[in-house]
């Protein structure tokens, strides 16, 4: 009598056979909201887009920060960028203004002084300022103020481009937490406004925030959420749909650039950055396998890395498996990951974190990237996620456990065979007269998928020993 067990109702049976890791298909992504104002240079700490605005839609705020063991931090942001003046150079002005306005609300602690500084320029010589400084607080409500021009002794007030440095805090230390906000600056001359300039309004931002799977925290998260600052390169990036397995999008990790050496990316399970040393999905059963889909493009001789740890209540961490990649996978490539446990002790939870390269003497390759995709807990492997057969009477294919030669015994001709390790390697076997020679190949577990010549696919599992 023959059975066929098609795999897909298998897995939807019952969870003792499959558990699906969240978000394993990398189908759902998230953005960390960082908003950077457009025209202007600030750093990614302490300066915030706000709604809180005296016109429009948005302003700028500045935030001070008090640290009782360091001098603490402070908001700034100016049109200038001195790394790249191309970029960011001033502002283009014209009109004959008198002085330079803005509305302004603020809660600095005591001590602090806010800074509103501008210096203007006419090709290129210098014509005049503004320095403005305040200090306490504004109840709470906008407040304008209205400052004059200092013009240089020449007596000439053309002027064609603008330096604005807006500053929280002018002093080196912070006295205390506080802000600023500020508003619609303007060139007056006798109340009336002359002369326009880029994003005077602090309307127009865009978006630098991290993109993230659901679920989990690559190192460009945890390091904005740590420190709000960004990598010079990323570490983590969604894939378009043609770089995906199945699906819109698959997780790809890859080496980055920190200062100026090349470091190795991760991404973990989690949704808090100790995740990382922790578990964080529970353990349906004590399952054999992790599952996937992965391409691997190493840059030099990097190796990527696979690691899944298992935990049980009260005992700490029960097993630590690693699956390390060195061989360059062009295109997608099944992988299964044996779960080995150290004791006795049933595991009840597990975490899971990506490498795009082992640490070796601390030496990358700049373009390493590491793609995976699918992942899933398994009782056995289940390497095509298709609905394909399994033949499973012994009568079907024998010996098995076999030292070389596996006989199908079947009506069928088959015309092609794909046998795959388990763990993920795979290439295509000879099969003659329903014969499959493995007497080439080390021991261990095989999976063999069998393509009829009506193009039927099934798969058995053979045993070398």
């Amino acid at each position: 009598m023959k059975y066929y067990i098609t795999y897909i109702l298998i897995c939807l049976s019952s969870l003792s056979f499959a558990q699906t890791i969240p978000n394993g298909d990398f189908e759902h992504w998230e953005v960390r909201d960082h908003f950077k104002l457009s025209g202007w240079y600030s750093p990614t700490r302490n300066v915030e887009r706000t709604t809180d605005a005296k016109e429009g839609n948005y302003a700028i705020k500045l935030i001070n920060t008090h640290s009782v063991t360091s001098n603490g931090t402070t908001g700034h942001a100016r049109n200038l960028d001195y790394n790249n003046r191309q970029e960011i150079n001033g502002t283009a002005i014209s009109g004959d203004a008198l002085s330079i306005s803005f509305w302004c609300k603020y809660n600095l602690a005591a001590g602090d002084t806010a800074r509103f500084y501008v210096i203007l320029r006419e090709e290129g010589s210098y014509k005049g300022k503004v320095d403005f400084r305040f200090t306490g607080n504004s109840a709470n409500k906008y407040v304008k103020f209205s400052v004059p021009i200092e013009w240089s002794s020449s007596g000439n007030t053309r002027i064609d481009s603008a330096w604005f440095y807006l500053y929280s805090c002018s002093e080196n230390v912070v006295n205390g937490d506080g802000y600023v906000i500020f508003d619609d600056i303007a060139f007056e001359n006798i109340s009336q406004r002359v002369g326009d300039f880029e994003n005077s309004g602090f309307e127009e931002w865009y978006n630098i925030g991290v993109d993230f799977p659901s679920n989990w925290r690559p190192l460009d998260l945890l390091v904005y959420d740590t420190y709000s600052s960004f990598l010079n390169s990323k570490s983590c990036t969604k894939s378009s749909k043609d770089n995906a397995h199945t699906g819109d999008h698959s997780l790809i990790i890859q080496n980055y650039v920190s200062g100026t050496t090349v470091q190795r990316g991760y991404a973990f399970l989690g949704d808090d950055n100790d995740d990382y040393y922790t578990p964080h999905i529970p353990f349906l059963d004590t399952f054999k396998y992790l599952q996937g889909y992965y391409k691997f493009l190493p840059d030099g001789p990097d190796t990527a890395r696979i690691n899944v740890r298992t935990y049980a209540n009260g005992y700490g961490r029960r097993s630590y498996n690693d699956f390390n990649i060195g061989e360059e996978s062009t295109e997608w490539t099944f992988f299964s990951v044996p779960l080995t446990y150290n004791d006795s002790y049933a595991p009840d939870s597990a975490s899971l974190i990506f490498y795009s390269a082992v640490d070796d003497d601390g030496i990358y390759g700049i373009d390493t990237r590491l793609f995976l995709d699918n992942l899933e807990l398994v009782m056995k492997p289940t390497p095509l996620k298709l609905a394909v057969h399994e033949i499973t009477s012994a009568g079907h294919y024998y010996p098995n456990p076999t030292s070389g030669l596996v006989f199908i015994d079947a009506q069928k001709k088959y015309s092609s065979a794909h046998i795959t390790t388990l763990l993920g390697q795979s290439d295509e076997i000879e099969i003659l007269n329903n014969s499959i020679d493995l007497c080439q190949r080390p021991n261990g577990m095989y999976f063999i998928t069998l393509r009829d010549v009506d193009n039927q696919i099934s798969v058995i599992r053979v045993l070398k020993n």
